[in-house]
This record gives C-alpha cells, sequence and structure tokens, in this order.
C-alpha cells in the first residue's frame, strides 16, 4: 500500500520535511519524493511569491486479511493436547527462547584494547584529538562522558558513553559526522594522516545494521517490479554500506548518481538500465519527441571484487 502526503516549506527541504511529518516516517524510512514546484520570492518583498510544494511517497505493508467468522453454532476446533516435556527438555527449551543481549563491542576488530583518557600519552595525536573532542562535548553541556580510546597506527578509535549525547548524533548521524571530521583535524595539526573514528555506544552498529536491511528490502521490490529505485541522499560512508550489501544480493547492482551532498544510490536489475527514473514519469509534453537512439548503453553488470582487508576499508570515511 501506498501513502502519500504534500508538503509545504519555505525550501524543498522544508517542504520534504513537512511531507515526512505528515507521513509518519521514522528516519530509517525509505521515502521518495516528487517536487511539484520551487520556491517563488515575492516581488518587492511585498508582491507575488509562493512556497515550495513537494509530494512524499511510502511504501506500508499490506494489512494482515481478517479471518472469516465462525458459523452460528459452529464449535472452535479443539487442539490436541501436548504432552509435557521433560524438566531438563523443558529448561533447554525456556533458555532457547530467552532473546540474548545486544551488546556493543568494546573494541573495534584489529585495534588495541580499549584504554581511558588519562592512560594516552600526553604529546599522542590521539590524546589531542580526545582533548578538542573534551572542548567541543563542554559547548553542548555534555557532563560525565567517559571516553574510552583505542588505537591501531595510523589510526584511533573513540568510543563516548553517557547520557544526553543524543545532540552529538544529530538527524541520522550528520553531527557525529561533523564533529568526527573536526576532531580528526585537531589530531593531525601537525601534518601527516591520521584518521580518528568516533562512535557513541553502539550508534553505527546499529545505523549499519538498518542500512543493510533497508538494502535488503529495496532490491527485494526491484526484483519483484522490475523498476529502479532511488534512495534519499547520503554521505560516502552511509552508501558504501549500501553497495557492500547489495554485492552480497544475486540478481541487482547498484551505482551513485549526482553530486555532493545530493549523491544518491539508485538499485536496479542486473544488466538493465540503471539511470535514476524521471520523477515525472517520462509524461512531459515532449516525451518520446526528438529522442536518439545512439545513446551510450548505462547497463551495468555486476563487478567481480575481490574483499578488501580491514586495514585498507575505511572504518566510517569522512565527509566530502
Amino acid at each position: 500500500m501506498i501513502k502519500e502526503a504534500i508538503g509545504y516549506g519555505d525550501t524543498i527541504e522544508e517542504a520534504l520535511e513537512d511531507a515526512r511529518l505528515q507521513l509518519g516516517a521514522k528516519p530509517e524510512d525509505d521515502v521518495e519524493f516528487e517536487v511539484l514546484s520551487t520556491p517563488k520570492k515575492k516581488v518587492l518583498g511585498i508582491f507575488g511569491g509562493a512556497k515550495a510544494e513537494v509530494k512524499a511517497f511510502i511504501e506500508l505493508p499490506d494489512a494482515a486479511p481478517k479471518k472469516a467468522p465462525r458459523k452460528r453454532n459452529e464449535k472452535a476446533p479443539v487442539k490436541p493436547e501436548k504432552k509435557d516435556k521433560k524438566p531438563a527438555q523443558k529448561k533447554a527449551v525456556e533458555a532457547e527462547k530467552k532473546p540474548a543481549k545486544a551488546e556493543a563491542p568494546a573494541v573495534v576488530d584489529d585495534f588495541s584494547d580499549a584504554v581511558d583518557e588519562a592512560a594516552l600519552a600526553a604529546d599522542s595525536q590521539a590524546a589531542k584529538a580526545v582533548s578538542y573532542l573534551r572542548t567541543i562535548l563542554e559547548q553542548f553541556a555534555c557532563k560525565d562522558v567517559a571516553i574510552k580510546v583505542a588505537e591501531r597506527e595510523g589510526c584511533t578509535y573513540i568510543m563516548l558513553d553517557g547520557e544526553g549525547l543524543g545532540v552529538i548524533i544529530g538527524h541520522r548521524g550528520e553531527t557525529l559526522d561533523a564533529l568526527q571530521y573536526l576532531v580528526g583535524l585537531a589530531a593531525n595539526g601537525a601534518g601527516g594522516y591520521y584518521k580518528v573514528s568516533l562512535n557513541i555506544g553502539d550508534y553505527r552498529q546499529r545505523r549499519e545494521q538498518t542500512l543493510t536491511d533497508l538494502a535488503k528490502r529495496v532490491s527485494e521490490q526491484v526484483l519483484r517490479t522490475g523498476k529502479n529505485r532511488t534512495l534519499e541522499p547520503m554521505n560516502p560512508y552511509e552508501r558504501r554500506i549500501i553497495h557492500t550489501a547489495v554485492q552480497n544480493i544475486e540478481g541487482v547492482v547498484s551505482n551513485s548518481f549526482g553530486e555532493g551532498s545530493g549523491r544518491r544510490v539508485v538499485i536496479a536489475v542486473e544488466g538493465g538500465d540503471i539511470r535514476p527514473q524521471r520523477r515525472d514519469g517520462g509524461r512531459g509534453r515532449n516525451s518520446g519527441r526528438g529522442r536518439r537512439n545512439d545513446r551510450p548503453s548505462n547497463k551495468v553488470e555486476a563487478p567481480v571484487r575481490e574483499p578488501k582487508k580491514d586495514i585498507e576499508a575505511p572504518l566510517y570515511g569522512k565527509i566530502n
């Protein structure tokens, strides 16, 4: 079932956010949108003018079919009684039913054991990164924040734990990514390249799982409908997660289109046209007229890639 809403705002971004609120969409939901009209300024600041208008779409799961009511005087089927299991076997089954607690890994692979910030050498790049991070946390009024640091050659992984750190994460981790970039600059003040990765609790792991599930769900829709799907703009780190997940799904391929912060991932059927679909569905006045048939093909075959070593792959990427 497709649900849609029309949003208005002074900018296209504000109109899209208004439509998302009307749909009740969560930040991780895949929402498609179509720009109906762009904002227009008032003449001399008085006459005319119009707000941006955006139509947003979201696909909701179909409602479960209702069970047919039983006829009058019709007895409900009697379920056969199950024999009680042996005590030892019953305890084993109950133990399996209890969900295991998900704990964030204390240390990332190939990193040293995490230590407190006090254990860092004062003149080390990791200490400079933590010192700058503390300054930023004070500006956000984030107090009593525990910081753990794990290192490897040319890289440090900083983990934060405490109350009120949601403001540091921001919308879809945008604030966290920006802060990670700034902390990296502080660590590289003396020159060279020293990578800094920043995480709060298990946010990075949960975000990665959300994006992986999104890639699987959209790939299933592409295989079922045969139509391309264009995701919302993402940063390089998130696009890499989507591409990695799609590589493991047979029959679909992915590519990125756009520039800067508007760069998006497109998922398509393998061997098909992977260009982003036109929002107007190709129903314009000049649709189908004067088209040239000698355009270069954009068909993409699934690339054969050797698995990257963990030391070569970026941990969380930096903002481009």
